[in-house]
């Protein structure tokens, strides 16, 4: 019997720390305290309008995602008064950061439980909505031997919950008889797989998600699978 399991990356395989908030802030250097930025007041431009969460933006890949983005972060930094060209310098240097290991902690127990999961017979897929570069810094992060696939939002045009990026999931698989969607977010993921007829598991998540399996660890998963 083929089985996968379909990983989230941001807040499942790697500790939720306010990346793009944070690195908006970082990129700034000197800037930030020159022009009176701190991360509260840069913040609310990171709640909304990413290609995954913007009407009509969803479909972008490649560098179309990354000017997007640039162009939002550049509108982050005008509206605090930094002069065009030099929003410009920090909005790529956003993209520097983002795309950096350091960016990133990997949860203690991701690749362990990864290889046990390998070792019970499943094959391991990355379905993030994320940059197109995500497997690189997979690689970066020593992740990507675990996996056998990789479906990115920013590579192929579609986000989750969209139902046609867990029907390109299946395809990528090969149509497994069971697949499961590990996940934090309960729309996203766990919303988005049960409406494909997955197995959902919700992990650093809250709970009353509707999934059928909630654990607090990635070790905890393993009991269920």
């Amino acid at each position: 019997m083929r089985k996968a399991i379909f990983w989230d990356f941001d807040g499942t395989l790697t500790v939720p720390h306010h990346m793009w908030s944070v690195s908006l802030l970082k990129a700034l250097g000197p800037l930030a305290e020159e022009y009176g930025i701190t991360w509260e007041k840069i913040r609310p431009f990171t709640h909304s309008g990413f290609p995954w969460d913007e009407d009509g933006a969803g479909h972008l890949t490649g560098q179309a995602w990354w000017d997007c983005m640039l162009e939002k972060f550049s509108h982050a930094y005008l509206h605090f008064g930094i002069p065009k060209a030099k929003a410009g310098e920090a909005a790529c240097r956003v993209k520097e950061l983002i795309l950096s290991r350091d960016s990133y902690r990997v949860y203690p127990d991701a690749a362990a439980v990864l290889a046990v999961c390998l070792y019970k017979g499943y094959k391991n897929y990355l379905l993030s909505n994320n940059y197109p570069e995500l497997e690189e810094v997979l690689a970066r992060l020593q992740l990507r031997q675990f996996f056998s696939g990789c479906i990115v939002s920013g590579k192929v045009g579609v986000n989750k919950p969209h139902p046609e990026i867990f029907r390109l999931g299946e395809e990528v698989a090969n149509f497994p008889s069971q697949i499961w969607m590990v996940g934090d977010n309960p729309v996203a993921d766990i919303a988005g797989a049960k409406g494909a007829g997955w197995k959902t598991a919700l992990v650093h998540g809250p709970e009353g998600s509707g999934a059928d399996v909630t654990a607090e660890t990635l070790t905890d998963l393993l009991k269920y699978l």
